[in-house]
């Protein structure tokens, strides 16, 4: 009896010394799967683990000249839980005690032998497990752990004598080791276990944490140039949500000035800004200066746009409310956000610009050729029509002016981008007179916000190279809502787009930069892939029609 309430009373110890080691900062860091692959932290695990063992000797009762114990605990759990080199060192070291601790015993040389049995048995089963992704579940710990004892009673009938002593021993401490052990293991395993746990609590909540302020901070961040009021309020955000003591957005364009001012930091500290420091940081104040020294956790990451750096996120929290891991942890998430965020918009705001460049090459191709075209067809009725070539004028004055506006305003109201259409028919019409028949059929207040100069070169284009290669063309507008999308069509009686262009425009090959393939590109990338170009095309004319949704991709 008093064997069994020796086994209880060193399960419950070791259990309690487990859950005091596991609240350790220190100790739960080493634990955690990041740090294990660093060869000291292997070597400090196995040296608590071996502390194990070394306790369950010391602790265990004399049973005629054996030492009934849970030095598999130690051993066991070493190998399960951290692998090779932590088990079998762990192993090593109970060994290597037990020996030392009653070297002359009887049953010395088998239990030393067991023990690192049993760290090399919890290393195999490690990498097993883990190659195969395979949890520890309760029911593998108990058979695991009872196989092991098996073996170590095995190695006491192998190596005690004589044997009727060895057979004596095992059947008095077989059943205790065993089953108490077996249990022992899953308490023992689940202490462990548990630090993970709580760790990915901790991650998930820095990381929902970190989510909360860069959803608050988006719309500071993904700007084409970031100023000061949104590092500042970038820096209100960061602290409001974080609590932390202090938080700092450092420009890098600006960081010899601040430091130098407003805020002033160690040398050591900046050189040492992308990974976790605890070194002194000096906020300044109007009156006087405050330094933040060991009582606080100073956590700071450089925020990047690919390999440059264009800023600094530094935070300081009160040393008793945040541990430097999870400071890290956060600080981590937030200048992986914003260093994510702030180059994808620099990589939208680039394509901005190019689209807009190549509008402006768009509008000088078709400016100064209309504009000959136009004045050579008013020159013509200002003597015998002056009230029309008046009229001409103004839908010429009306044209341009939408032109000039469109180099300011990258999206208009398609009203006005149809009163632009309505100018350059106008003047078309007068140019080729009879020739060129137009019908409109546009519903009525129709209000959407289109790309400029969306609508003149698909009529341009049905003009120039469909309808005016018959005797009489004609060029037909439908516009109107299908649902919540604007759906504009635009027709002409022409011979039809040639098969291979028409094949090259779908496929993308074509080497074309401006008419259709430019307000194709550009309806796509404002838009979404599937709201480009449908086109049409037949012997008998064709039809290019574009749907333009309520709202654009950046709007959401």
């Amino acid at each position: 009896m008093e064997l069994y309430y020796n086994m209880i009373v060193n399960i419950g110890l070791l259990v309690l010394i487990a859950n005091i080691l596991v609240r350790i900062p220190v100790v739960t860091q080493i634990i955690c799967e990041e740090n294990k692959h660093i060869l000291i932290a292997k070597f400090v695990l196995g040296a608590i683990f071996g502390g194990f063992c070394i306790f369950s000797t010391c602790t265990g009762a004399q049973v005629q000249g054996a030492i009934p114990n849970t030095r598999v605990l130690g051993a066991l759990a070493g190998g399960l839980l951290c692998g090779p080199i932590v088990g079998i060192m762990a192993g090593f070291i109970g060994a290597i005690h037990r020996i030392f601790f009653d070297i002359h015993g009887v049953t010395t040389f088998a239990c030393a032998l067991s023990t690192l049995m049993e760290g090399v048995i919890g290393a195999f089963i490690y990498l097993f497990f883990h190659k195969r992704n395979i949890d520890f579940e309760w029911y593998f710990l108990v058979i695991i752990t009872a196989v092991a004892e098996c073996l170590h009673m095995m190695n006491l009938l192998i190596f005690v004598r004589p044997f009727s002593l060895a057979v004596s021993i095992v059947e008095i401490i077989a059943m205790p080791m065993i089953i108490f052990n077996s249990i022992g293991m899953v308490l023992f395993f689940s202490v462990f276990k548990d630090v993970y746990t709580r760790q990915n609590l901790i991650a998930a909540d820095k990381m929902r944490l970190a989510l909360s302020i860069a959803d608050a901070c988006v719309v500071n961040i993904r700007k084409s140039r970031i100023n000061d009021d949104d590092y500042k309020e970038m820096e209100k955000i960061i602290s409001g949500f974080s609590r932390c003591r202090k938080a700092f957005f450092l420009p890098f364009s600006r960081k010899d000035d601040l430091f130098s001012s407003e805020y002033e930091f160690t040398d050591f500290f900046m050189s040492s800004l992308d990974r976790r420091c605890t070194t002194d940081i000096i906020y300044r104040k109007e009156k006087g200066m405050l330094g933040f020294r060991q009582a606080y956790v100073v956590s700071g990451s450089k925020v990047t746009i690919g390999s440059e750096t264009w800023g600094y996120l530094v935070l300081i929290f009160d040393r008793r409310y945040s541990s430097p891991e999870a400071a890290e942890c956060l600080v981590s998430a937030l200048a992986k956000f914003f260093s994510t965020n702030y180059e994808a918009y620099q990589v939208e705001y680039q394509k901005k610009m190019r689209e807009r460049a190549e509008f402006r090459v768009l509008q000088s191709q078709i400016n100064p050729h209309f504009l000959f075209n136009s004045l050579n067809t008013i020159s013509c009725f200002c003597r015998e029509k002056p009230d029309y070539a008046r009229e001409l004028l103004l839908a010429l004055s009306v044209y341009f002016r939408h032109n000039l506006h469109s180099s300011d305003d990258y999206m208009i109201d398609i009203a006005a981008e149809f009163e632009q259409v309505d100018a350059y028919l106008m003047l078309e019409k007068a140019r080729f007179e009879e020739k060129l028949q137009v019908v409109k059929n546009i519903a009525d207040d129709i209000h959407r916000q289109v790309p400029t100069l969306i609508l003149q070169p698909i009529v341009e284009n049905a003009i120039k190279h469909g309808a005016m290669k018959r005797e009489v063309g004609e060029v037909r507008i439908d516009a109107g809502m299908e649902k919540d999308e604007l759906v504009i069509r635009i027709s002409d009686n022409g011979y039809g787009i040639p098969d291979q262009v028409l094949r090259a425009f779908n496929d993308k090959t074509t080497k074309g930069r401006y008419g259709l393939l430019n307000v194709d590109g550009r309806l796509r990338s404002i838009y979404g892939e599937k709201y480009g170009l449908l086109i049409a095309s037949s012997n008998e004319g064709t039809t290019v029609t574009m749907r333009i949704p309520p709202k654009a991709l950046l709007e959401g």
